[in-house]
């Protein structure tokens, strides 16, 4: 669907449960603000006129903005096809307004008050694969965001850096250029067309697809005392991400839960960082799937993403800060 046709679904869904009268106008020229257009909305004779986003989903990580949003423009509202209940419940707790494809809605402006969330999501059929955002995929991807030149170097090269099959690289290249995520310069040459579009895609894979498969599992420090940044961690195979990491960037965040991205096995955590396996510690470990190494803590753009899907608000703040004064700049 299109941005007017999941307007018009989520309208025409609405009104099977409250009488409304409503017209669209479109405002094109302020889609690099946020806005898609205004929604001028009668309920019980009582006129509402609503800035609206339309999106088709909206995952954890893209939170930040809409809020936003919301803080810059009067009677706000987000229409999208579909939104996760998490999702709706920050909403909420931020006073946004939003109206789903299905007809659920949460309008709380200007003396009216509308919320339903009783209908149901019809299920979309999955698109179907792309090998740009596999498991396999998803590595490879990383690599191209940490060094975008990286995509114009010789597939070989590509999968030694890696560490994939080589066939599986013009598959990945495919993928991206399929979904217009890349862009063909001329016969040898590629160039990201979207970086922060790519990034946003990526996180959202990455946390469904790609970070389940890789965590080992969850810890705890043998000393509740422990003085985390103490720990001299092996930097070429352990690394800090998530809040650990966003705190050493930042100094903004102080650490409840840790993130450690390893290749070391589960003797050498429990005998040179003092660990104990415990499924209800505050240690979760991760594979380290990338090659480069960061000093003593992961990518920016992995730190971002450990932070921005993460639900409480710190870590959001933390997350900003990262984006806008370590990838910002690079984009």
């Amino acid at each position: 669907m299109n941005e007017i046709d999941i307007l018009n679904n989520a309208i025409h869904n609405l009104e099977k449960d409250i009488p409304i009268i409503w017209n669209w106008k479109n405002m094109d020229y302020n889609n690099d603000i946020g806005i898609d257009g205004e929604l001028d909305l009668i309920i019980n004779n009582q006129n509402i006129l609503m800035v609206v986003e339309v999106k088709k989903d909206v995952k954890n990580h893209q939170l930040f903005n809409i809020i936003e949003y919301n803080n810059r423009f009067e009677n706000f509202l987000l229409v999208a096809e579909k939104l996760y209940p998490k999702v709706k419940k920050e909403l909420r707790e931020n006073q946004v307004n939003y109206l789903e494809g299905n007809g659920n809605v949460y309008i709380n402006k200007a003396g009216v008050f509308l919320y339903i969330d009783t209908n149901k999501t019809a299920k979309n059929q999955k698109e179907k694969g792309n090998r740009a955002f596999t498991k396999t995929g998803l590595k490879v991807v990383f690599h191209f965001l940490l060094h975008p030149q990286l995509i114009n170097q010789t597939q070989r090269e590509i999968a030694d850096i890696t560490n994939v099959a080589l066939g599986n690289i013009p598959l990945i290249i495919n993928g991206l250029l399929e979904n217009n995520f890349i862009l063909k310069l001329n016969k040898n040459e590629y160039v990201i067309n979207n970086y922060q579009e790519l990034l946003n895609k990526w996180i959202t894979e990455f946390e469904q697809t790609l970070k389940p498969t890789i965590f080992k599992q969850r810890f705890r420090f043998q000393n509740e005392n422990q003085d985390w940044r103490a720990l001299q961690l092996n930097n070429e195979k352990t690394v800090w991400g998530g809040e650990p990491a966003g705190d050493i960037m930042t100094n903004h965040l102080r650490p409840e839960n840790f993130t450690l991205y390893t290749n070391e096995t589960t003797r050498d955590l429990m005998m040179n960082y003092r660990l104990l396996p415990d499924d209800e510690g505050n240690i979760w470990v991760y594979d380290k799937f990338w090659t480069m190494d960061f000093n003593n803590i992961a990518p920016a753009e992995l730190v971002y993403t450990d932070l921005i899907i993460n639900d409480d608000k710190r870590s959001k703040e933390t997350a900003k800060l990262i984006f806008d004064e370590y990838i910002q700049p690079n984009i």
